[in-house]
């Protein structure tokens, strides 16, 4: 396409690149004014204090570095069932204590990390701390709790897995392309090992990763530093630090590279038929932080409404309805790239695969183009400028990185890093993806189709 510049083009361009200008200048220096400091205690628990004072409301959060990939042989669920009876431990005191006050409570499990959070007036601090400091050292299953968690895990899992094709796409995805050992498993777990857990393996779970040497408190919100280190020496301080051994990941495999074709059969869904293919990055984020950051753009770019893929759609007769792309560099083994193509119906799955293999190609030529890079560069900055304003978001996306093992040095880069990426640094990272055979192809078709 030729474009013809005249004065009144110009004039706009010019305006435009001047308002970019002064709107990412106000996100650098937004994201600058977060006053952060930090410390560590003797027994090893870091505490990261992130001060704004534009209301009375302190947003606590613990992290344990312990999460799904922590979960034992033939007992996946494990971190995720704990973080359920942990969350309503001691509920008839510290929950009870966070409802009279008016805070909000909540927990969740990831991959890497168990974390349990609460946002309350700042007047209640040293309560928060006590409460969570007997959290980390104790653990008790009450009456018949067990019972009852295990029974609304399992309807969850039915809920997210069983009864939900895509879902069941994940599950299948992430066992055919990890070990069993490093990560290969859902968050929720199997579920013929989530009936098999017991609550001794909850204890010994507790037990083993609930430390101050395996955890990161991470406060933001209207605080005074010298009370938060006074209070994290008085109720965390005396915490005996425990030995912490990581999963191996010296028995780590390559991608099995193959077709896993999974069939389902619940009516509302029709005639649904995904394709996902599934990239082992080639370069680790964890090491090569830079070139996981221009991926991670990258991807942006190709998931906006008018990139070229979704424009390619609108070309293929219907046949394929969807195309989605997603980067996973916080887990446990390796970064992943995922692409999922959606057919029309049953009938257009092999057509809809055909665009994926133009597209795939397509992909490792040329690219995104600077535009689309510019304006994704810009949203990942105004996104991580409106973060800084809210307590809760801020906290969270410090945790995410501190918890998958990225320095707070590295944390505190991002934005310089990605405002300083080229459209050939985002490119070369989506060429060395895209130039490769996928590892696996999950299809998700309906139940009692035959292919042939």
């Amino acid at each position: 396409m030729i474009y013809t510049k005249n004065a009144n083009t110009s004039s706009i361009f010019s305006h435009f690149l001047l308002w970019a200008f002064f709107l990412v200048l106000s996100v650098q220096n937004g994201i600058a004014q977060v006053k952060l400091r930090y410390f560590t205690l003797e027994n090893g628990l870091r505490v990261i204090c992130i001060e704004k004072k534009s209301a009375p409301i302190i947003f606590f959060s613990i992290w344990y570095l312990c999460g799904a990939k922590n979960d034992a042989i033939s007992k996946s669920g494990v971190a995720h069932f704990l973080e359920h009876m942990a969350f309503s431990f001691n509920k008839r005191e510290f929950n009870n204590f966070l409802e009279d006050i008016g805070a909000s409570k909540n927990a969740f499990t990831s991959i890497q990390t168990i974390c349990f959070h609460e946002m309350f007036q700042k007047d209640h601090i040293e309560d928060v701390f006590k409460y969570e400091a007997k959290r980390m050292v104790s653990f008790r299953i009450e009456n018949d709790d067990f019972v009852k968690e295990k029974k609304a895990i399992q309807e969850e899992w039915l809920s997210s897995v069983g009864n939900n094709p895509s879902g069941m796409l994940h599950e299948a995805a992430m066992a055919n392309i990890f070990n069993r050992e490093c990560g290969g498993i859902g968050i929720l777990g199997w579920k013929h090992e989530i009936e098999t857990i017991k609550e001794e393996d909850l204890y010994t779970f507790h037990q083993k990763w609930f430390a101050p040497n395996n955890a990161i408190i991470i406060i933001s919100g209207d605080f005074d530093f010298d009370q938060i280190k006074k209070l994290a020496e008085q109720y965390f301080g005396e915490i005996p630090t425990k030995k912490i051994e990581e999963p191996s990941v010296e028995d780590r495999r390559n991608f099995e590279r193959g077709v896993k074709e999974i069939s389902y059969g619940s009516p509302k869904n029709g005639s649904l038929a995904i394709t996902k293919y599934i990239y082992n990055a080639p370069f680790s984020s964890k090491k090569h932080l830079r070139k996981g950051i221009a991926l991670d753009v990258a991807i942006m770019a190709l998931n906006q409404p008018e990139s070229f893929p979704k424009k390619i759609l609108k070309d293929t007769r219907n046949c394929a309805t969807g195309v989605s792309f997603c980067y996973i560099d916080r887990l446990f083994q390796q970064d992943i790239i995922t692409a999922k193509i959606s057919a029309s119906s049953i009938d257009n799955i092999q057509e809809a695969e055909n665009t994926w293999n133009y597209l795939q190609k397509r992909l490792a030529a040329t690219g995104v183009t600077k535009s689309e890079l510019e304006a994704v560069k810009l949203q990942y900055c105004l996104a991580l400028a409106y973060r800084k304003d809210d307590i809760e978001q801020i906290s969270n996306y410090y945790g995410g990185w501190l918890t998958a093992g990225y320095s707070l040095e590295e944390v505190q880069s991002v934005v310089d890093l990605v405002r300083s990426l080229s459209v050939e640094e985002c490119n070369q990272c989506l060429r060395e993806v895209f130039s490769q055979a996928p590892n696996a192809v999950i299809r998700t078709v309906p139940k009692g189709y035959d292919r042939e």
